[in-house]
């Protein structure tokens, strides 16, 4: 058979030849990653590089102008101020740091607070003093894992709120990795008397892991560990404070890059010894400190006036710039805000409560607030949880974690009745703030008193929390000003409404 060598025939044959060639070098060459979308945070890049704060997408409604004496840069300044608290003392030597409650750093916070609002115009302000029970405080603590002669320290090591210590002799124990710590990963395994691994999925924030949910910590402490790590599955190195985990044995985070450390040490090393762990942490019960909430007015026209209640917890780990610095940040702000409205045209007192904070064995702060409601909600209307009002939308790529340029999303929960709901989410709306959407999310500070009364609550509660980079680079002005505005505009919308209105 004759082939007839037409113009088109040539040209496809070609191009077939030329794709063989292509496709043998590519079957010959590895293929590319792809390239890294940012840089996940750890010891050697101090956290995540934030947006500035002017490139943070905006939300601009016309009929608010208004609200915009809210200042969102005044307010980020508060919140670096708080920072810095929590800074100074770390620097003065305090291994567990932040604004503690009973230590200096809330004293230094209270008395801070107290000169915010003496500048603002605020009236009545003082402290209401609180005696502290035993106070958990963790002196010092290193964590040390070795296989022959290998050493690897894990410097992202923190104790979990309450946990035992192990004295100043410390502990010197086999290491065991249960992964997931589910049923079925303990099966076959002798974990008593041994430093146990588990490794922990984030489902929300830090706190909220799948370690805590799945009761793979407490099936740890039931079969006898001896100490307990918990692996944050999260990018990088960072240090996470959880709240009380409830085990007899010192148990302790740590970051992704020390977990994969020990899991090298457990699976790479030629000479099969055994991996040995040196856990030393110190803790002691310290008697005879105390606390405070901080209080002021900004009084209505008349003296029986009807009151509005803002409650913001001052406590934090680390520099707590969500948690609670902005929400700190937002009170103060919405103190000046209407302390600027002429005195006769005042319809209900507007009360500041700095409360202690949660973050403690008794968590002193809800207590109290349960304790004083009788008085703390007489004559209230309405009642404002200001907690974690601001936070920076943090997503994940692979093994990075990346910042944006949005507002992390909040969740909330509304006391009261349908108006005051369609009020609520109305000013939400209007000031563009991202929130789940249905209701449903934790009280936070005012748990113990959000039902006695019709109450507000918006937060987040994102990747960063409790994390040692939650820090006042995460928190966007314009995300300050957004809720606190919203809240204003609440306020607002709340004096035209009746206390039956606001209830049913």
């Amino acid at each position: 058979m004759r082939i007839h060598w037409t113009p088109s025939l040539f040209t496809y044959i070609f191009f077939l030849l030329l794709s063989s060639a292509t496709i043998a070098q590519v079957n010959q060459t590895s293929l590319t990653e792809y390239p890294l979308g940012c840089v996940a945070p750890s010891s050697q890049t101090a956290g995540l590089d934030f947006t500035a704060d002017d490139s943070y997408l905006r939300f601009v409604e016309p009929s608010n102008d208004a609200y915009l004496a809210i200042d969102g840069n005044r307010m980020k300044q508060l919140v670096v101020d708080q920072a810095e608290i929590a800074h100074r003392y770390r620097n003065a030597g305090n291994q567990f740091w932040g604004r503690i409650i009973g230590t200096e750093s809330d004293h230094d916070t209270a008395l801070w607070m107290m000169e915010q609002l003496n500048q603002t115009g605020v009236e009545n302000i003082r402290e209401d003093s609180i005696v502290l029970p035993p106070q958990w405080i963790p002196d010092r603590w290193i964590i040390s894992a070795t296989k022959g002669q290998e050493l690897v320290e894990l410097t992202s090591a923190w104790p979990a709120y309450g946990s035992p210590g192990t004295g100043p002799e410390g502990l010197q124990l086999e290491l065991v990795d249960v992964g997931l710590g589910l049923v079925t990963d303990f099966f076959g395994r002798d974990v008593a008397g041994k430093a146990v691994v588990v490794h922990s999925i984030p489902t929300s924030g830090t706190i909220i892991n799948s370690a805590a949910r799945s009761g793979a910590i407490r099936r740890a402490d039931e079969l006898g560990a001896a100490a307990i790590l918990v692996v944050l599955e999260l990018p990088g190195n960072l240090q996470t404070a959880f709240y009380d985990v409830g085990t007899n044995v010192p148990t302790l985070s740590i970051g992704s890059a020390d977990g994969a450390a020990l899991q090298k040490l457990l699976t790479d090393s030629p000479d099969n010894n055994s991996v040995k762990i040196d856990v030393q942490l110190e803790v002691t019960m310290v008697e005879g400190l105390t606390t405070s909430s901080v209080r002021g007015e900004v009084p209505a026209s008349s003296a029986d006036a009807e009151r509005i209640v803002i409650v913001a917890h001052r406590d934090a780990y680390f520099e707590g710039a969500s948690d609670n610095a902005s929400g700190v940040a937002t009170a103060l702000e919405l103190m000046r805000y209407f302390a600027q409205v002429p005195k006769s045209q005042r319809i209900r007192t507007i009360e500041i409560i700095g409360t202690p904070g949660h973050h403690n064995l008794a968590r002193t702060g809800h207590n109290w607030l349960f304790e004083n409601r009788e008085s703390i909600l007489d004559q209230t209307v309405l009642l404002i949880n200001a907690e974690h009002s601001a936070h920076a939308l943090i997503d994940r790529w692979g093994n990075e974690l990346c910042s944006t340029n949005s507002i992390g999303p909040f969740s909330w929960t509304i006391n009261g009745s349908e108006k005051l709901t369609a009020t609520t989410l109305e000013a939400f709306d209007d000031f563009g703030i991202p929130r789940w959407t249905e209701t449903g999310g934790p009280a936070g500070e005012i748990r113990t008193i959000s039902t006695l009364v019709p109450s507000v609550v918006i937060m987040h509660a994102g990747v960063l929390l409790h994390t040692n980079i939650e820090t006042a680079e995460a928190i966007p002005a314009v995300s300050l000003a957004a809720t606190t505005r919203a809240f204003a505009k609440i306020i607002d919308q709340a004096n035209g409404m009746s206390l039956e209105d606001l209830s049913r």
